[in-house]
């Protein structure tokens, strides 16, 4: 049976698979003062380059980040997982809100790969 070497119809506007990423907000430190945001289900190069776009030369949503890989305690079909902790150092809330910081991001990751970011509470998250 001969196969066919194209799809009918329109081209796909982006041939890259559709991410699904789930986030949420989690503060930590001793008094709860260190802003975090964590990911499961985006790459590592994905997230540096989007918290590289919004930070900036320290003039943007906060002075600095730092991108670190965490363990995740979900076990699926016997492989563990990866999520990807962002630790900002000193947010800017003069700039923009913690809504407005969760918009900027998941526009962000959107413009740099196709994906849907969908926000779950710190309890949600770690439950999935």
């Amino acid at each position: 049976m001969k196969r066919k070497l194209y799809h009918r119809g329109r081209p796909p506007k982006d041939r890259r698979i559709c991410l699904s990423i789930a986030a949420t907000i989690d503060y930590r430190g001793d008094n709860d003062d260190e802003l975090v945001f964590v990911f499961r289900g985006a790459y590592k190069q994905l997230v540096i380059d989007t918290f590289r776009f919004l930070v900036g030369r320290g003039d943007g949503i906060a002075a600095g980040a730092e991108v670190l890989i965490e363990h995740d305690c979900i076990r699926r079909n016997g492989k563990g997982f990866w999520r990807i902790a962002v630790s900002m150092i000193r947010p800017n809330f003069h700039f923009c809100s913690l809504k407005d910081m969760t918009l900027l991001i998941e526009a962000t990751l959107h413009r740099l790969h196709p994906c849907t970011v969908t926000w779950f509470t710190i309890n949600k998250f770690l439950n999935i």
